[in-house]
């Protein structure tokens, strides 16, 4: 399993500012925002039924995947501007080096009457 790292769609920047298209596909049912700490982990876990696209506004993170079904593992490096889907069934790990901002949709909202969410450590 090897993921995709997914630019911008569009981006324009002039003399009003940076004007950035960040997904263009998907049907989404939450956005959450974070701000997160040096040495911070996001994961370890993975999600039956929500897909997630998780975006790096700016900072760095590193992510470790593994398929909880085959097994499959990937990891890899985001930069600033710079998004992954996460699928149904794959346990993710996001590690952080610097202070970062993320956003992050989901698939599904969290209920936590049905949170979707199964420890698995990557």
């Amino acid at each position: 399993m090897e993921h995709k790292i997914i630019p911008p769609g569009f981006e324009r920047t002039d003399e009003r500012g940076l004007f950035r298209e960040i997904i263009n596909s998907g049907e989404w049912k939450a956005v959450n925002w974070a701000r997160m700490n040096p040495g911070a982990t996001l994961g370890n876990h993975y999600h039956e039924k929500t897909v997630m696209f998780f975006y790096l506004v700016n900072g760095s993170a590193y992510v470790r995947t593994v398929d909880v079904v085959t097994g499959s593992r990937d990891e890899f490096e985001l930069n600033p501007g710079q998004g992954v889907f996460f699928q149904p069934m794959e346990s993710h790990i996001i590690s952080f080096t610097d202070e970062s901002e993320v956003l992050m949709l989901k698939s599904k909202p969290f209920d936590p009457k049905d949170p979707d969410l199964v420890h698995y450590p990557v």
